[in-house]
């Protein structure tokens, strides 16, 4: 492969790996919307043992209606992914 191919391909997967970072779920963004809209009934403990993907899931079918829930809830999807990820890197061993 020649150096400036290399360079090239080098440069695109650069760009890809900010863009995905970019992208990543924001925990602290995700507390708020959690002590906002979930504490008063949810506690961190509840979701031991669930993985940031399986919380995504659950917490889009509760917004989608496809999940049973008590209350309605209106949540963006990166609001969804914050909250997944604060859940996950929070919750207590």
């Amino acid at each position: 492969m020649s150096a400036a191919r290399f360079t090239g391909i080098a440069a695109l997967l650069g760009c890809l790996v900010a863009s995905i970072s970019a992208q990543a779920a924001d925990s602290a963004a995700g507390e708020k919307t959690f002590t906002s809209t979930c504490a008063a009934c949810h506690k961190l403990k509840s979701y031991a043992g669930k993985s940031e993907t399986e919380l995504q899931t659950e917490i889009t079918g509760i917004v989608g209606g496809t999940v049973k829930h008590p209350k309605k809830l209106t949540l963006s999807a990166d609001d969804i992914a914050n909250v997944a990820a604060y859940i996950s890197s929070n919750e207590p061993k």
